[in-house]
């Protein structure tokens, strides 16, 4: 009885040193301990409860009705990212995961959620909301997020939140659209009347009239010049119809308050980048038939032009290599990055001022693939290329493991990181792009500001045209035929430059792990030693005791 009680005292003490059981203290106590006082408290209140304390219960009910919808959709990359000691990401780590959201369920790009230059701690994600959320609701969530950082459930009222200002852009917009049409907000409008305004919401919003310098006059000037002014025209009044009948399958039938046209536009905004996308989808076919090797994602740039006049591949180089979209570690035979090109702004509708609608980035179903696997913001290079072959894309001539260069790549990260590879930095998504060069970007590193590029777009002159032609032509001539270097994308573009998402965090993610496996394995070998000592050490005296009696 003595050694059972004694080992079960041994267990009692390892289950309190087990890593994870001091991870729940900290927990209740917030990010800095019971020394917040008043904030420890407010970390324990429920965000949907303090909004409801400052913005009322309306906005709560709505916030609280999707966010297990997105709570869903944020969860694997929230669990690969670095925690804080709460267990919750900080500010650059929430930015980095709610811009991944919005492209990858809408093909947005949201201003202010968007890396600057590859760096993602220069503002909160809270600035996104501007001036369009109530005072109150920002400050409620910079105190959140700057005290405490942010849980899975907490990342997802923000998204909610962004996601209800984005109704409040179209409330905006469509007022104005109303005005041009001398109509009132209180108007129920029939059939004919509700379809006039939708459409000339839409040319507005598609050409990029900005909310707040939108005029009746402009709504109507929009509307009359949309068929000349969008190519897809047509495609987007078939869509606009499609959201409608979704949303009122009855709609000839039916009247359309105002709050009713918003709903159907705001979901319209929603649909418009999966129908821009189609557009994008196009595009790459073309570029993938002009690959300089199949492959490669690469296209000389004398190809790119020569289709000019079928398809979009107008833009001068100078924007191109101002855009990253230029590969020109050969001087002389000058390269359009594919997956690059798509993502450009050239490729985007600026519908909003607050966001840009764009390609979605096929990159991001193989982040979430890695994600998912890891459930951890770093991996051994072999556990990296483990998930990795699994699932490389048919575009790439498969094999069960990865090529030697692709290896020794993901090494060289690891040895940057002591022996690790982080999989939200620079230099993981630059060997990304090695590993998939049709579907991943190569990181560039253009210090050029993403909306100006708007302004220094410009057409290819036909002297320039003519000129990159030639080099194509004499560059082909010269260029290998071995099909051993299919799909090789050339390390000379590769730098050692790395940005992590969330340095600081990653460093304490990194330490305290650290320092929860050596003190798990203490606490194994201790426990280990003891119960050993206690069951035969036990044995033996007793033995040691019956031998003494017989002698």
């Amino acid at each position: 009885m003595k050694s059972f009680a004694a080992v079960s005292f041994v267990l009692a003490i390892a289950c309190l040193a087990w890593p994870g059981s001091s991870r729940r203290f900290k927990d209740k106590a917030g990010l800095r301990g019971t020394s917040q006082g008043s904030r420890a408290n407010n970390a324990n209140k429920s965000i949907l409860e303090e909004l409801e304390e400052e913005l009322g219960r309306e906005h709560r009910q709505t916030t609280e009705d999707k966010l297990h919808e997105l709570e869903e959709e944020l969860r694997t990359t929230y669990k690969a990212l670095p925690k804080n000691g709460r267990g919750a990401v900080e500010a650059p780590s929430a930015r980095y995961a709610l811009h991944r959201h919005f492209v990858q369920r809408y093909g947005w790009l949201v201003k202010g959620l968007e890396s600057e230059g590859g760096t993602w701690d220069t503002d909160s994600p809270i600035q996104a909301m501007g001036h369009r959320v109530p005072e109150k609701m920002r400050e409620l969530f910079e105190d959140r997020l700057g005290n405490y950082g942010l849980t899975l459930h907490e990342l997802a009222v923000v998204a909610a939140s962004m996601d209800r200002m984005i109704q409040t852009d179209v409330s905006a917009r469509l007022k104005v659209v109303y005005k041009s049409r001398l109509y009132d907000e209180t108007d129920v409008l029939e059939w004919k009347q509700a379809y006039e305004v939708m459409y000339s919401y839409m040319c507005s919003f598609i050409l990029g009239s900005h909310t707040d310098k939108l005029t009746p006059v402009e709504a109507r000037l929009n509307e009359h010049n949309f068929d000349k002014r969008f190519p897809r025209a047509e495609g987007s009044t078939a869509l606009l119809l499609e959201v409608v009948q979704q949303a009122v399958p009855d709609y000839h039938s039916q009247t359309f308050s105002f709050a009713r046209v918003v709903s159907v536009m705001a979901s319209f905004g929603e649909h418009l980048g999966n129908f821009e996308d189609k557009e994008c989808q196009v595009m790459k076919g073309q570029l993938l038939k002009m690959e300089h090797r199949p492959g490669s994602g690469r296209v000389r740039l004398g190809d790119f032009y020569a289709e000019s006049e079928l398809f979009h591949f107008r833009e001068n180089s100078d924007y191109l290599r101002k855009a990253g979209v230029l590969d020109e570690s050969d001087p002389a035979d000058p390269k359009v990055i594919i997956p690059n090109y798509l993502a450009s702004p050239s490729n985007c509708v600026s519908p909003s001022g607050y966001y840009e609608i764009c390609c979605f980035d096929e990159c991001e179903d193989l982040m979430d693939k890695v994600e998912a696997k890891l459930e951890a913001p770093m991996g051994t290079p072999e556990a990296i290329a483990s998930v990795v072959t699994a699932f490389r894309p048919s575009s790439i001539a498969g094999s069960t493991s990865l090529p030697a260069e692709l290896m020794e790549l993901l090494q060289k990260v690891a040895g940057h990181h002591g022996g690790m590879v982080p999989i939200h930095g620079r230099l993981f998504s630059q060997w990304m792009h090695q590993a998939f060069p049709r579907e991943c970007m190569h990181p560039s590193r253009t210090t050029e500001d993403r909306y100006n590029l708007y302004y220094l777009n410009s057409e290819v002159a036909p002297s320039e045209r003519q000129n990159f032609a030639d080099i194509a032509k004499v560059q082909e001539g010269l260029t290998p035929k071995e099909t051993e270097a299919d799909g090789h994308v050339p390390t000379a573009i590769w730098t050692m430059d790395e940005t992590l998402v969330d340095a600081k965090t990653y460093q304490t993610h990194t330490k305290t792990w650290g320092m929860r496996d050596i003190l798990a394995f203490s606490v194994v070998g201790f426990t280990a030693m003891v119960m050993t000592k206690l069951l035969f050490g036990y044995g033996d005296s007793r033995l040691g005791t019956k031998r003494d009696k017989e002698l």
